[in-house]
């Protein structure tokens, strides 16, 4: 958890109503399926929003918010943000929640007509919590908060733990009605304050199914951003303990500068168990040190700026190729060159379906893009990856179907294990966030078992059984492995 310190605002708090409605939600649809934290927002659907403004009684350029919803189990309290204009939440906005945990207005700041012993802004990701008369700086971790998506979009959805940090508990925060706000302070919208009653009903029942493949025949690829820390020594028992228990049969690293193609794999070997051809190759490429470790040689490599494409003969064990793309894009706030190795990368497979370089790929030949896509800006960079969107015809050439039957690839968008939530990289100072993709062509391969591997919060009967520690995945690095079991259609 953040520490905590001595804050306050400077801002004036200000109230301005909006024409809108609100709701007092006090019950939930059994029914309903579960939220999932994963940007898509599918799972809202039949909720009974907590506010919408139906008319703007303010200029339409302003920030506002236009709708909200909420919904909760016994571990999280969840909320859907829809605004009227993009923004990127974690960055560039003054938009504040508050929280009045014990619905009194009498206790905590005054802020409109509630008492709020919590209040988080977003864009500057941070906040303050009142506790016992004293005001507390937090970040994200007090709050357990996690949102999605990373990049520009008008709707957001996010969580916020219960029990995320002792102070957060000694505010009984979800042990009965609470009231949000939420502010624009650059613009001075806010909506009216909501009534919500959390049930703190139990999700379903996580099962446990292992971590091991549904199938030996099936084809396991674990993607991970190691950052430079894959050679440390300090790092050597948790890298070794999670390889160990996830057994890739293809391993894609990310960032993995220090080091030969060969050093790393001789660093790693123990801990990938025997190969099923009798060795372990491997291959190095791209700006940023993408590492593909396999028992399958190579037959083409590409380097596509940061990133890099591999073209893998499975045969004899699997029928023909699989044709694979290292992704590590660049990072945080070069959205234009992200958005340019976006359109060099799906050029690149353009050419590779059409037969124009080296030959081209078998009709069929599967397709996956793999890596650290690092997508936290425009969207437009993710419906590159999907859809073909190409931004830049004059450099790329046109847009396209990527996938063989003419339709999109398929975001995988795996789940973590034990928590309904899809973020591949924790660290400090912006929220949780999935940055780590899997996208493919679903006309050509299925996948099998899938998953987010973060130790933290597992069973400690499955860490007995896999012989791994609860922070050996944060102890790797920030970014979590990412693992998809291929099913080729002909097996």
């Amino acid at each position: 958890m953040a520490s905590l310190r001595p804050f306050s605002f400077s801002a004036l708090y200000l109230y301005f109503p909006i024409l809108a409605f609100a709701f007092f939600q006090n019950s939930q649809d059994a029914s309903l399926p579960a939220i999932l934290i994963d940007g898509c927002f599918e799972d809202w659907q039949g909720r009974t929003p907590l506010f919408v403004q139906e008319q703007a009684a303010v200029s339409p350029e302003a920030l506002r918010l236009s709708g909200l919803w909420a919904a909760d189990d016994a571990d999280y309290l969840y909320l859907k943000l829809v605004f009227n204009n993009n923004i990127l939440l974690q960055e560039n906005n003054r938009i504040i929640l508050y929280l009045d945990c014990d619905d009194e207005p009498h206790t905590g700041k005054a802020i409109g007509d509630i008492g709020a012993e919590v209040a988080f802004a977003f864009g500057q990701r941070q906040g303050w919590m009142l506790v016992n008369g004293d005001s507390l700086s937090i970040e994200y971790e007090a709050l357990g908060l996690v949102a999605a998506p990373a990049t520009y979009t008008d709707t957001f959805e996010l969580a916020l733990q219960w029990n995320a940090s002792p102070e957060l508990e000694r505010l009984h925060f979800g042990d009965g009605p609470l009231r949000l706000l939420i502010r624009d302070e650059d613009s001075g919208n806010a909506m009216p304050s909501v009534l919500y009653q959390p049930l703190r009903q139990g999700r379903a029942p996580l099962k446990w199914p292992g971590l091991e493949k549904a199938d030996s025949r099936h084809l396991r690829l674990v993607t991970h951003n190691v950052n430079r820390h894959h050679l440390q020594p300090d790092k050597r028992d948790a890298f070794t303990r999670v390889y160990r228990a996830l057994q890739p049969d293809l391993l894609l690293l990310e960032e993995a500068y220090d080091g030969t193609a060969e050093e790393i794999r001789d660093y790693f070997q123990p801990a990938l168990g025997p190969s099923p051809t009798g060795l372990w190759l491997a291959y190095k490429a791209g700006a940023e040190a993408t590492v593909l470790i396999t028992p399958y040689p190579v037959h083409e490599i590409v380097p596509l700026g940061n990133s890099a494409a591999y073209l893998i003969d499975l045969r004899p064990n699997y029928p023909g190729s699989l044709a694979l793309v290292a992704l590590s894009l660049p990072c945080c706030r070069q959205d234009s060159a992200r958005q340019a190795e976006a359109d060099q990368i799906m050029a690149f497979v353009r050419h590779w379906r059409k037969g124009s370089v080296d030959g081209g790929l078998a009709e069929g030949t599967p397709i996956v893009l793999a890596g650290d896509a690092n997508l936290v800006g425009y969207p437009e960079q993710l419906a590159t990856l999907l859809y073909g969107r190409i931004q830049d015809s004059l450099a790329y050439g046109a847009s396209f179907s990527p996938d063989w039957d003419d339709s999109p690839f398929t975001d995988l968008c795996p789940q973590q294990l034990q928590r309904p939530m899809t973020f591949t990289w924790r660290g400090k100072g912006f929220f949780p966030g999935r940055l780590d993709y899997i996208i493919y062509s679903d006309s050509a391969l299925r996948i099998g078992r899938n998953f987010v591997f973060d130790t933290v919060g597992l069973p400690e009967s499955l860490l007995k059984q896999y012989d791994i520690r609860e922070q050996d995945a944060p102890n790797t690095y920030k970014h979590q492995p990412v693992v998809a079991d291929l099913i080729l259609y002909n097996q």
